[in-house]
Formats: C-alpha cells, sequence, structure tokens
C-alpha cells in the first residue's frame, strides 16, 4: 500500500483506448493502493457491429468501461461527445482540465501526439492543454488546481509515429488482473480487425523481457524531459 495515495487518470480517445493501452499500469497502481480513473472523450460507438444499434453499443461500451475500472477500484468517465467528431477546441480542454482538478490528478496517461487515427491526435492535444489549464494554479477556475506531477504517453499500435519509449514499468504482478478487466471491453474478444489481446500481451511480454522481467509496459515522455544526471563513480 502507498504511504501517499495517488491519483492516476488514464485518458483515451475511445472506449478501451486507456483501458488497453495504460491498463497494465493502471491496474498496478491499484494494487499498491491508488486511486485509478479513466477518461473516455468517446464511448467508441461508431464501430457498431451487425445487428446492434448505435445507442445501445454506446451503452454496452459505457458499461464495459464502468465494469473495468471497477475491477480496478476505480472509476470510469465517458464523455457525451460523438464518436469520429472529437475535435479541439479550447473549451473542451478546459472541461477536461476541470475534471483532473475536481478529482485532483497526479499522474496523466494518454495518447502520444501521432496517430493514424484523428480523434488520437485531437485527445492528444486536448489531454497536453488539460494539463496545462487544470495544473495551473494561476488559471481562474471554481476548483483548485491540481497537483500533476508526472504525464506520460502510452504505447499504441495506431500512435506508433516517431513515438519512442523511454519508461519500463514491471507489470508482472498485475497483468492477471488487467487481463481479466480489459476481456469486459467488447473488442478486446470481439473485433474482427485487430486482434487486441494477442497484440497487447505480446507487446507487455517483449516490454518484460527488456527488463528481465516477465510483463512490462513502456511509456513515452517528451524530449526537454529526458534528463539524467551522469556520474563517473
Amino acid at each position: 500500500m502507498s504511504e501517499t495515495r495517488k491519483t492516476i487518470m488514464a485518458v483515451g480517445a475511445h472506449t478501451g483506448d486507456a483501458q488497453l493501452t495504460c491498463g497494465m499500469l493502471l491496474a498496478r497502481h491499484a494494487m499498491e493502493g491508488d486511486r485509478i480513473i479513466t477518461l473516455d472523450l468517446t464511448a467508441g460507438e461508431r464501430g457498431t457491429p451487425k445487428g446492434w444499434t448505435q445507442s445501445d453499443f454506446r451503452k454496452y461500451n459505457v458499461d464495459c468501461a464502468g465494469e473495468f475500472a471497477k475491477m480496478l477500484g476505480g472509476e470510469s468517465i465517458v464523455l457525451d461527445i460523438p464518436d469520429g467528431e472529437l475535435t479541439y477546441s479550447q473549451d473542451l480542454a478546459i472541461r477536461i482540465g476541470d475534471i483532473m482538478r475536481e478529482h485532483q490528478v497526479n499522474t496523466v496517461l494518454y495518447h502520444w501526439k501521432n496517430s493514424m487515427h484523428k480523434d488520437h491526435i485531437a485527445a492528444s492535444q486536448l489531454t497536453t492543454d488539460a494539463i496545462f489549464f487544470g495544473s495551473l494554479a494561476t488559471f481562474d477556475r471554481p476548483l483548485p488546481p491540481a497537483p500533476i506531477r508526472r504525464f506520460l504517453y502510452a504505447e499504441n499500435w495506431e500512435d506508433s509515429e516517431g513515438f519512442v519509449p523511454y519508461m519500463y514499468f514491471d507489470v508482472t504482478d498485475a497483468f492477471p488482473l488487467w487481463k481479466d478487466a480489459v476481456r469486459k471491453l467488447w473488442l478486446t474478444e470481439h473485433s474482427t480487425d485487430f486482434k487486441y489481446l494477442q497484440y497487447y500481451e505480446g507487446l507487455a511480454r517483449m516490454r518484460g523481457a527488456l527488463i528481465k522481467k516477465e510483463y512490462g509496459t513502456a511509456f513515452g515522455i517528451d524530449e526537454y524531459a529526458k534528463r539524467v544526471i551522469g556520474q563517473t563513480r
């Protein structure tokens, strides 16, 4: 159990993004006693499978995100923005920043800036600015600033252009919890477009091998933040 309980927020463009790419680290933090929040900017309802209505699939995805968070002892938030229509606006960035203030977030995990998916690009820019608006003490908002001290970019197969992993985490103990929880999502078990579970499980094994652990997860950081104090002895 952590001596000081932290709040970790993972932001995804669609339901499933944060849970798949950040979920192992979220599960590790949950097991250490930290508070977990997933924030999905859309519910991914435009991927409606045959035989479903968009409204029914949206509700299903929202419920699945809630089940995932519940298994980690956390909270799920899904905004009401239609899937495929996520665009940048300062008002929306401030709204997301206010959510960070409300929950007094310490760490934010989110999309890398480059992607094949327009919603992911918008989500990255929105979250970057939300961190600014949410943590700036001199920005006049009803709630106090969030004590955000760390923000990391998730490794996502759709956001691979220019992504360089920098921070590696051992998630061996948390992997079973993540795998059980992520199976609550429709796309994990049922997608015919991409083998999500197979990919992220294989990625975790590969990242784990690089740090001599069974399972690992890797995140990127901004170039300006890559500072290591050198020692000669």
